[in-house]
C-alpha cells in the first residue's frame, strides 16, 4: 500500500515527509469516535486522556472493530501496520535481539541476522542480549521501534511514545524517533497528550469530543487554536471569560478591564466569549514611565518558575491570573507590581462554549 498523494491545494509536504495518507474511522465502542484526519510525515493525535486516542489507534491496527479507511475490511495480520503500544511493550522474557525478530519470518539465523543489523544501525548491537529490564527509558524505546518497523510495515502507530520518559529524556528520544522515521519514510501517527511532542511533529491533529477539530502544521495550529478546548490541549495557558462591548474590544470583569482587538469579534456585542493569549507574546513593561496605551494592565507577581532557557511568572490581575513567559534573568520578585502589554494581534477570541469562530 502507498500513501494517498496530497490533496489539490493542500500545504505542501516538507522534503523527505511521505505523502498524505487519509483517515475517516467511526467506531461506537469503547469510545464512540468519528475522526477524519491525515496523516503526513510524522503526525501527533493530541487529545486529553480519555479522548479516545489509543481506541483509534488500536482500530487502525485492527485489534478493535470499525467502519472506515484506510484498510477498512483486513484482519489485523494482514494490515502493513507496525504497532507501538504504550510503555514499548517489549516481553520480558525475552532478549533485545528476540525482541527486534520476534516478527520476522524466516530461520532462527536470519532472524538473529536481521535483528543484529538493525541493532548496529542504531549503536544497540552491545546490548543485544541484555533483557528489556536492563535497559534505560530510551533504549527501550528504541528497542520497541526496532521490532514495529522490522517488517517495513506502510504507517507506524505509536501510542503515547514518551509518557513513561522525564521530560529531558523525552525531548531527546522524541527527536531521535522523529529524525529515523523521516530518514526512512515512514509515515507515523503518535497518540499523546503532550504539546511538547505535537510541537516536534510534521503533522498534528486535535482530537476532543469524538472528533478531531483542527489539524494542520505545528506552527499555524499552535498558533491559531480553534476552539478554547483546542487551545488548552495545544498548551495555551491563558483562558479566560468576557463579554463584547463593541467591533473591536471586550470587557474583562476577572481582571476588572477593557482589552482592545485587533479585528472584528467572531459573536454579536455585548455576546459571552472565551478568549487567550499565548504566555510567549506577554510583554512585561520595563520599570518607569511608558507611552504604550496597548492593552497596558497592572498587577503583582504571584509565582515564578525559572528553567535553565525561560522563565514563566504568573501577574494576578483582580482575580485572574495572566502567565508570561520571559528570559530567565532580571525578573520580578513575587508581590512585587509590575505592568504588563497584552498585545491584540495575540489575542484569540471564540464564542462562548469553545465552538470553531466562524470564518
Amino acid at each position: 500500500m502507498r500513501p494517498d498523494p496530497a490533496p489539490a491545494g493542500a500545504p505542501p509536504v516538507a522534503p523527505g515527509v511521505p505523502a498524505a495518507l487519509a483517515v475517516d474511522l467511526r467506531l461506537a465502542r469503547p469510545v464512540a469516535l468519528a475522526a477524519r484526519f491525515e496523516v503526513r510525515g510524522f503526525t501527533a493525535l493530541l487529545g486529553a486522556t480519555g479522548a479516545g486516542k489509543s481506541t483509534l489507534l488500536r482500530a487502525l491496527a485492527g485489534l478493535l472493530a470499525a467502519e472506515g479507511t484506510p484498510f477498512g475490511g483486513l484482519p489485523a495480520h494482514r494490515r502493513p501496520v507496525g504497532y507501538l503500544p504504550q510503555g514499548a511493550g517489549l516481553f520480558p522474557h525475552l532478549s533485545v535481539w528476540r525482541n527486534v525478530a520476534f516478527a520476522l519470518d524466516g530461520s532462527r539465523r536470519a532472524r538473529q541476522a536481521a535483528a543484529m543489523d538493525a541493532l548496529e544501525r542504531v549503536g544497540l548491537a552491545d546490548l543485544a542480549a541484555r533483557m528489556p529490564d536492563a535497559l534505560s527509558g530510551g533504549q527501550r524505546q528504541l528497542v520497541a521501534l526496532l521490532r514495529a518497523l522490522a517488517r517495513h510495515p506502510s504507517l507506524l502507530l505509536l501510542d503515547e511514545p514518551t509518557a513513561a520518559l522525564d521530560p529531558q529524556t523525552a525531548e531527546s528520544v522524541a527527536a531521535d524517533l522523529i529524525a529515523r522515521l523521516r530518514a526512512g519514510g515512514v509515515p507515523a501517527l503518535a497518540a499523546t497528550h503532550d504539546a511538547p511532542l505535537a510541537a516536534m511533529a510534521d503533522h498534528v491533529a486535535v482530537l476532543h469530543d469524538g472528533r478531531v477539530v483542527q489539524e494542520g502544521a505545528p506552527a499555524a495550529v499552535f498558533a491559531n487554536p480553534s476552539s478554547r478546548e483546542a487551545a488548552a490541549l495545544l498548551g495555551w495557558r491563558n483562558l479566560f471569560t468576557a463579554t463584547l462591548r463593541g467591533p473591536d474590544a471586550f470587557d474583562w470583569p476577572a481582571a476588572g478591564a477593557t482589552l482592545r482587538l485587533a479585528g472584528p469579534p467572531p459573536a454579536l456585542p455585548r455576546a459571552t466569549l472565551s478568549w487567550g493569549v499565548p504566555a510567549g507574546a506577554v510583554r512585561l513593561l520595563p520599570p518607569g514611565p511608558t507611552a504604550t496605551r496597548e492593552n497596558r494592565l497592572a498587577g503583582v507577581v504571584s509565582t515564578c518558575h525559572v528553567l535553565s532557557d525561560r522563565a514563566t511568572i504568573g501577574v494576578a490581575i483582580g482575580t485572574a491570573t495572566l502567565f508570561a513567559t520571559l528570559p530567565p534573568m532580571n525578573l520580578p520578585a513575587l508581590g512585587e507590581g509590575v505592568g504588563v502589554v497584552v498585545p491584540a494581534e495575540a489575542i484569540r477570541v471564540w464564542p462562548s462554549g469553545g465552538a470553531a469562530a466562524p470564518a
